[in-house]
């Protein structure tokens, strides 16, 4: 199944089964535009449908609305304090097939504050074009995020999958997500897949379900194992979408130079997260990256009346061409994120930095810094690092398989997932990428991963030129926003307002200790 999503620019704030015969896979095109806005598709809710825009989150679990009774959109002293109102919401008392599954059950909050309390209920869901029948979702009654969100995540990350003291809930569990369901009914083979954002500045992406696209990257795929979470009582548990990051350099393939900025003992467990806007890495790597990059750090002061914000200068996309940020993954699996890719204008994301440029910084020509520093985990793989990097998501088996993104591709090979399969199916993507020779103070190559081929995976091409397949994946086009204009006070909000990845609070999954 591929599935259709756009971008939409995010507010700015301060920081039963049906006995049919399984389809392989389901696809739907992604329109992108820039950084700060969320990859959205459009769905439909109900009986008869109603339009719904969510976002994309791979690093949350739950599918929620927002509803036309919603205090988001109905308030309007609410909507002037947020300076914003709510998008597309679902009205249940239109819907024949709308049911209270859990009342009062749904409560999340993500890692910037933000958050959602509500019902959970069932009701007919259309994405592409299949329909899944009596998907449980959340819908809000109370809301401080203008959209709903598709969680396409592990179960055991679901909201419900906590104890909640404010509550009469009094145990914690947890549900089928639309994952799950398109499993169950038969929509596509296996829990699993694929992602493709696309570069910066490109109108259209994809997400297919049940399978990948061969011509969305380049080289091969090259498989690692989720990491788990080990829990007090020493069992382990898969809730969150993360692998082993094993180093980090600053390439030049002009000059054919690479800095290694992370030690070969280095080894950090990274979330590939699409709900996040920007990359969050450990304080050391995040000071080793500001200083080779000659940025600055305005981060600090960001209760003082500071940005919050890393600048970098954006002469350094003009001069360096060749400039990419490599993430290495255990042996051999390196993604190089262009300096164009990280590297933010701030026009672009209609965002107006008059008056909070400090005055010591060294260049004129300023740009947002798409890598953050964290103090902690979870450290996160965003939009800046995930559009450059072409992800298979295998929830089933617990595994993730990385390639170099090949942007700007109009074309399409899918491959259909198998039921039975118990690894993704690591094929050739179009093009190899070109070796950079490292000469930093880190490990050197290393051994190169041996690249398995499953020869049962059913192989179909399309163009998407058209916007329409031409066997088997369904296709939806969805339209981007406008970006809103904002100060640069609310810039906060506006960069980490999708750090979903975070559990919910008090942490789903905690309950299994």
């Amino acid at each position: 199944m591929k599935l259709s999503i756009s971008k939409n620019p995010r507010r700015p704030i301060a920081q039963a089964n049906r006995q049919v015969r399984a389809r392989a896979s389901v696809l739907e095109v992604l329109g992108n535009n820039f950084t700060g806005q969320s990859y959205m598709a459009t769905v439909s809710v109900g009986t008869p449908p109603q339009d719904v825009a969510l976002a994309i989150d791979t690093g949350s679990s739950d599918t929620w609305v927002l509803s036309t009774k919603t205090d988001l959109c109905v308030d309007k002293q609410y909507q002037a304090e947020e300076e914003t109102g709510c998008q597309t919401p679902y009205n249940p008392d239109d819907s024949s097939t709308y049911r209270l599954a859990v009342k009062n059950g749904f409560h999340i909050t993500y890692g910037d504050g933000s958050g959602v309390d509500g019902d959970y209920f069932t009701d007919d869901f259309t994405i592409g074009d299949v329909s899944i029948k009596g998907l449980q979702m959340g819908i809000a009654q109370n809301a401080n995020l203008t959209q709903g969100l598709l969680g396409i995540g592990y179960t055991l990350n679901e909201a419900s999958n906590y104890d909640d003291p404010f509550t009469i809930k009094d145990e914690a569990f947890v549900y089928p997500n639309i994952i799950d369901a398109m499993v169950s009914q038969k929509l596509i083979s296996t829990n699993a897949y694929s992602l493709y954002l696309d570069d910066l500045d490109s109108s259209s992406g994809s997400i297919i379900f049940g399978g990948l696209d061969a011509d969305k990257f380049q080289g091969q795929l090259i498989e690692m194992p989720v990491v788990p979470r080990r829990l007090p009582n020493g069992t382990t548990v898969y809730a969150e979408l993360g692998v082993a990051m094993t180093s980090f350099a600053v390439s030049d393939s002009v000059a054919k130079t690479s800095d290694t900025l992370t030690t070969s003992s280095f080894e950090e467990s990274v979330i590939l997260d699409s709900g996040t806007a920007l990359t969050y890495l450990p304080e050391v790597l995040a000071t080793a990256i500001y200083t080779k990059l000659n940025a600055y750090d305005d981060s600090w002061c960001i209760y003082y009346g500071c940005s919050g914000l890393i600048y970098a200068d954006c002469d350094i996309i003009e001069n360096s061409p060749g400039l990419t940020l490599d993430f290495k993954f255990g042996n051999s699996s390196i993604i190089r994120v262009p300096a164009r890719e990280m590297i933010l204008i701030p026009e672009k994301l209609g965002i107006d930095l008059t008056g909070y440029i400090p005055s010591d910084i060294s260049f004129s020509n300023v740009c947002i810094l798409g890598v953050m520093s964290a103090s902690e985990e979870p450290y996160i793989l965003g939009e800046t690092f995930l559009r450059s990097a072409y992800v298979v998501y295998d929830l089933k088996n617990h595994l993730i398989a990385l390639a170099q993104t090949n942007f700007d591709s109009t074309t399409s090979s899918i491959i259909d997932f198998e039921a039975t399969q118990t690894a993704i199916p690591l094929i050739s993507g179009v093009a190899s990428v070109p070796p950079i020779t490292e000469t930093g103070t880190g490990r050197p190559g290393g051994k190169t991963t041996t690249v398995r081929s499953v020869t049962s995976a059913r192989t179909r091409t399309t163009s998407l030129s058209t916007g329409t397949a031409t066997q088997g994946p369904f296709v939806t086009q969805i339209s981007s926003g406008a970006v809103s204009n904002t100060l640069a006070l609310d810039l906060i909000e506006l960069l980490y307002v999708a750090s979903s990845t975070i559990f919910a609070l008090l942490g789903g999954g905690w309950l299994l200790m």
